[in-house]
């Protein structure tokens, strides 16, 4: 009884956490869309100047070309984190169906994981070098969005290892009975 009491509280966890993840990626894609349309409107009204990409730097007198590169690399990184939560949305669809240890999760939790890594120290790189050549000044200190997608990253390539050396027990296992 205290097994089915398990399963039951586990698959509804999976299922509220299904859900919230779900909402989340089409949260990230509505502000995606809405990004694009929004500096789409601000660049043919010539109204660039009212966009903070870099802090204390006036992004009007910069050219279209390093604008595209300055408002592009952002943007490609944002794009990286929805397909990492796109992956965590396929993989919370998998467990939910009760396949715990498909080669799909621990294919999806080592890319998610590599994605989050990508996404937090490309966007750790772009903002020193950003604020490097556009203002010629470096901030040094501990920036909490660097480590943590590290953290993140990091946990979500372990947790693809647990479910590989649980995979390979579950296998093993099956072949003894």
């Amino acid at each position: 009884m205290l097994s089915l009491n398990n399963n039951l509280y586990l698959m509804k966890t999976i299922e509220v956490l299904r859900k919230l993840i779900n909402m989340y990626y089409y949260l990230l894609l509505f502000v995606l869309i809405g990004i694009v349309i929004f500096i789409s409107i601000m660049i043919q009204q010539g109204e660039v100047a009212d966009l903070k990409i870099i802090e204390d730097y006036d992004v009007s007198n910069i050219s279209t070309l390093k604008f595209l590169a300055l408002i592009s690399v952002p943007t490609t990184i944002y794009i990286l984190f929805v397909r990492a939560v796109y992956l965590l949305k396929e993989t919370l669809k998998d467990l939910s169906e009760g396949n715990y240890f498909s080669e799909l999760i621990i294919k999806n939790f080592k890319m998610i994981g590599r994605l989050i890594l990508i996404c937090g120290v490309s966007y750790a790189v772009y903002k020193f070098l950003a604020r490097l050549v556009m203002l010629g000044d470096i901030r040094l200190g501990i920036d909490f969005s660097l480590i943590t997608p590290i953290v993140v990253g990091l946990f979500f390539m372990f947790l693809s290892e647990v479910f590989a050396k649980a995979r390979l027990a579950e296998q093993e296992n099956n072949l003894t009975i």
